[in-house]
């Protein structure tokens, strides 16, 4: 199931790179005038949007998928005449999704469905985090890292994982920045797979990989969007 959440957004995002190619070849062709292409820059939010909702095995990331491919839309209407709001006017709807989610998370945990832990040194489990106007910083250890998710909205964070092991051999960190920044540091023993999309920013792997005196296979897998901002996972 990792694989194949893995594949369908590394599929939208691939899709997405080849198309503007094939613009900017038929533009050196005189067949499309390129400069067309730029009207359409809103439409990189919806694909980011597409491929978070088809990576996402959660609620909260399905509700940013939808927030990008929202806000995505009303720009691209915004550019061709349709409605009059820039993104000087649609910003607040990333702070709309961002309380959706948190109510949405709170209700799960009300009902049981989820947890809402905040692991530190030591302990594993599951990463859950949101920060909004702020800044997150987390070093987790332990043999039971489950994975999870982490948004910043309008600011930061520093996850450490370096000294944690995985429950499973596979594990998910969504890891999401709009209009921030994001650090994500792991072990050298585990195989990372970054499949995250920056969208007017960057998803950056600085990753190395050093095989385990064990010969286990580890396999992490980071995906999430990096919206006017950036997201760095490395190795120490």
């Amino acid at each position: 199931m990792h694989r194949n959440r893995a594949a369908t957004g590394t599929l939208v995002s691939g899709l997405a790179i080849a198309g503007v190619g094939v613009i900017l070849l038929l533009d050196k062709f005189g067949v499309v005038d390129a400069a067309l292409l730029w009207r359409f820059w809103p439409l990189l939010l919806v694909i980011g949007g597409v491929a978070r909702m088809a990576d996402s095995d959660n609620s909260s990331g399905r509700v940013w998928g939808g927030c990008l491919i929202s806000v995505g839309v009303l720009l691209t209407l915004n550019e061709f005449g349709y409605i009059h709001y820039g993104i000087g006017q649609l910003w607040p709807l990333f702070l709309i999704a961002a309380g959706v989610v948190l109510a949405w998370h709170a209700n799960e945990v009300r009902e049981g469905r989820r947890g809402f832990p905040f692991p530190s040194s030591g302990e594993g489990g599951a990463l859950n985090s949101v920060c909004i106007f702020g800044g997150i910083e987390r070093k987790i250890e332990g043999k039971y890292f489950q994975g999870g998710d982490v948004v910043a909205i309008f600011g930061g964070f520093k996850i450490d994982v370096s000294r944690a092991d995985m429950e499973a051999n596979e594990a998910v960190i969504n890891a999401t920045a709009v209009f921030g920044g994001g650090e994500l540091i792991v072990p050298e023993g585990w195989r990372v797979l970054v499949e995250g999309v920056g969208i007017f920013g960057g998803y950056v792997d600085k990753t190395r990989h050093t095989p385990r005196p064990d010969g286990a296979v580890k396999t992490l897998h980071v995906r999430g969007a990096a919206v006017f901002g950036g997201i760095e996972v490395k190795s120490w």
